[in-house]
């Protein structure tokens, strides 16, 4: 059992998408109220401050669910309650992939976070699978596979290119 929870803290340390810091929600305008317009505009890309405010509240999420997943591997929680947080990383990956997708990026950042998206893509499907294990073997092969795709690199390119200091966890 305390062969696989050590395992598990080493790939879940690497996962995080780089939050890092507390964060304020941006309130953002509704399409609706945007003005009547006869066809849809391309919604103009955040501000420097808004784009890093936005992207620490969007990850935030999903790191806290990676760090209650490592928290409960490292006390020796029974692997089913690591699935059930793998579940909820997967839940909060899914939606974090989403809201950065939706947002309209500064220019400086969006190879960065295209490069971001991609490896999501692919460990998305390995939290999924993570989430709805059979057994403990099955939830530490897709926790390490999801790990091997965990996006850090391409998080630390995003986070420079928008002007963020390089994640420290905590």
């Amino acid at each position: 059992m305390r062969r696989w929870t050590a395992a598990l803290a080493m790939t879940v340390v690497l996962a995080g998408c780089g939050g890092g810091e507390q964060t304020e929600t941006l309130n953002q305008q509704p399409a609706w109220q945007g003005g009547a317009s006869a066809e849809p505009a391309t919604p103009a890309a955040l501000t420097p401050e808004e784009a890093k405010r936005r992207y620490l509240a969007i990850v935030e999420p999903y790191n806290t669910a990676l760090e209650k997943l490592e928290t409960a591997a490292n006390a020796g929680k029974p692997w089913r309650t690591v699935r059930k947080l793998a579940a909820e990383v997967a839940r909060t990956n899914a939606e974090h992939a989403a809201a950065l997708r939706e947002t309209t990026w500064p220019a400086a950042a969006r190879t960065p976070m295209a490069a971001l998206l991609a490896e999501n893509d692919v460990a998305l499907r390995h939290w999924r699978r993570a989430g709805e294990a059979a057994d403990a073997e099955v939830l530490m092969r897709e926790i390490r596979k999801a790990a091997a795709h965990s996006g850090a690199e391409e998080a630390g390119k995003v986070r420079a290119a928008l002007g963020l200091p390089a994640y420290r966890e905590g």
